[in-house]
């Protein structure tokens, strides 16, 4: 089973730590909040799927925002993707959704300013009232140069950009594929 670097482990110990009320093995959204979560929102950011293709950015706190490049004008997170890159992001949602599990991804971001560095997030699923995976819960760490506040270069959303893809078992198993130093592998 695979688990995220170290860094990551308080935040997966925190939601690991809330109360299953909804579904037997996944937390509520209602059950994230700035009690529990106060010290991490700033690096969080919720979305909410509400179509094929149409995943809703509900939170993002703004060093995540910094990091992953997008401001807060943005509403569809599919909208800022390369028509090229559309179905593998939608397999990858499609599978956090219906496995469920969480994932793990490296991902090397190219600013508009031409820094480029490593922003690694972790994505965790939440359900809704009636216990369906509605919500994803995103934890991410950059190594962005400080005070670089420019946006990520426009179509550097692709499968090249992808340094590792992992995903994590939060209690139905997870699928074999990922990505491993640039390497796509199915199982």
């Amino acid at each position: 089973m695979f688990e995220p670097p170290g860094e990551f482990a308080p935040f997966i110990k925190a939601w690991r730590g809330l109360p299953r009320r909804a579904h037997s093995f996944l937390p509520h959204k209602k059950d994230i909040s700035p009690v529990l979560f106060g010290e991490f929102l700033h690096l969080v950011c919720i979305t909410e799927f509400l179509a094929p293709r149409n995943m809703t950015i509900r939170f993002a706190g703004s060093e995540f925002e910094r990091l992953a490049g997008f401001g807060s004008e943005l509403e569809n997170y599919y909208d800022i993707l390369p028509e090229r890159f559309l179905a593998a992001t939608e397999r990858f949602h499609d599978l956090i959704q219906t496995t469920p599990c969480g994932a793990y991804v490296s991902d090397v971001i190219t600013a508009a300013s031409g820094s480029r560095y490593v922003h690694d997030t972790v994505h965790l699923p939440l359900v809704n009232d009636e216990g369906a995976v509605r919500y994803l819960l995103v934890y991410g760490v950059g190594r962005k140069p400080y005070g670089d506040l420019s946006p990520r270069s426009t179509g550097n959303h692709n499968e090249s950009n992808i340094k590792e893809l992992f995903y994590m078992d939060v209690g139905n198993g997870a699928p074999r594929e990922h990505v491993a130093d640039f390497q796509f592998s199915a199982a």
